[in-house]
């Protein structure tokens, strides 16, 4: 199954650069382990700070055995784009191996974007825009005539599309995004998109089993701007971006006016972390909550196990796993890595093969064989 997930979670909008490209120069002039000195606590609206691992508790030796881990990857075919940790808000190590991407390039982070959309409902909740998670799917719709209207379909709630355990019919994960069975490319190709997902049958009763369904993502933005009266890119430039110091994104738009709340925004790498940074600080920046601490809590439970991929769950349109880390997780290999046990946030940015398993698992083995026991043997 993990090989099917790797055909995308996103139908990939664009392709950063091919292998051959990414392969003309495999060693960065930049160094990947930083120096400086630790300073305290801060957070980095303006610019992050960077210190020698040393300075935040952590392990050179592991590090750069890391980086020649990552080397030779590259070497041997794998795409790996860059690599950006943050311990205690510090940027202790980064890289990129490509010359298409460095710290000010902008990558494409596919169904990294549910993540962000899951905080502005969190946020549209809190501020009383939406009634709360329990609020039906339907009622979010009342201009539309629903096809397959089930007594179980109208039980679907907001905390059900969140945690994509809905119940309605969809096969997302089964098939290759171009292969016409998949019903994301039934969607994508439908002349509505939100009808198709509204009018689709049911499998299972809601709340019973999860299974991943992109156009929920994407009624998720819908809802934000039917309940804000904002598109959802404006709605988190103004609630989220600013209040972090995110200035630059891209955030596409789709053909019926709605910002894609499944993927295809652009972040540069450091933009990344400054969102994972904020989950990490139980959604407070410089004084401010900007995302509810109990909606950052609940985003990071494991609600529902995972139907294609072992030992992972799924909370409010994040990923968890089963040892202490939860993660924005995109196409290709993006990923927003959230470790609060060991103060971490590890960014991953890369155009995996399609369907191949190894290098899915790529990022957690690194993380799990280089970045925590470079804390632990510090």
């Amino acid at each position: 199954m993990i090989l099917t997930f790797l055909t995308g979670i996103i139908l990939a909008i664009a392709v950063s650069c091919n292998k051959t490209d990414n392969r003309n120069e495999l060693y960065p002039a930049k160094d990947f382990i930083k120096t400086g000195t630790y300073l305290g606590e801060y957070y980095p609206t303006a610019q992050w700070r960077e210190c020698s691992p040393k300075e935040a508790g952590m392990s050179d030796r592991y590090l750069k055995d890391l980086n020649n881990e990552i080397v030779r990857l590259v070497e041997s075919g794998v795409v790996i784009h860059g690599i950006l940790i943050i311990r205690k808000g510090y940027v202790v190590a980064e890289q990129y191996y490509s010359i298409y991407f460095d710290e000010n390039t902008e990558h494409v982070i596919h169904s990294c974007t549910k993540s962000f959309t899951s905080a502005l409902i969190g946020i549209a909740v809190s501020e009383g825009l939406i009634t709360g998670i329990e609020t039906r799917m339907v009622d979010f719709f009342p201009e539309y005539d629903i096809e397959n209207l089930t007594d179980s379909k109208k039980e679907i709630t907001l905390e059900h599309m969140l945690t994509m355990s809905s119940g309605l019919d969809w096969d997302e994960l089964d098939y290759p995004y171009s292969d016409p069975n998949n019903t994301h490319y039934q969607w994508r190709n439908s002349g509505d998109h939100i009808q198709f997902v509204l009018d689709r049958p049911m499998e299972y009763p809601p709340g019973e089993i999860q299974n991943y369904n992109s156009g929920l993502s994407d009624l998720l933005s819908v809802i934000i701007q039917k309940t804000t009266g904002v598109r959802s890119d404006s709605f988190a430039r103004t609630k989220i971006f600013k209040q972090i110091g995110i200035e630059d994104f891209y955030w596409p738009i789709d053909v019926q006016g709605f910002a894609r709340g499944g993927g295809g925004m652009r972040l540069k790498t450091r933009d990344m972390a400054r969102f994972g940074f904020l989950y990490l600080k139980e959604g407070q920046w410089d004084g401010i909550q900007v995302i509810p601490i109990e909606w950052v809590n609940e985003s990071q439970k494991k609600h529902q196990p995972f139907q294609h991929i072992g030992n992972y769950y799924y909370g409010y349109q994040f990923w968890v796993s089963s040892f202490g880390m939860y993660a924005a997780v995109g196409y290709g290999g993006q990923w927003i890595m959230i470790l609060p046990d060991y103060e971490l946030v590890v960014v991953f940015i890369n155009n995996f093969e399609e369907g191949d398993g190894e290098q899915w698992n790529i990022p957690e083995r690194l993380v799990m064989d280089y970045i925590i026991p470079s804390i632990e043997g510090s």
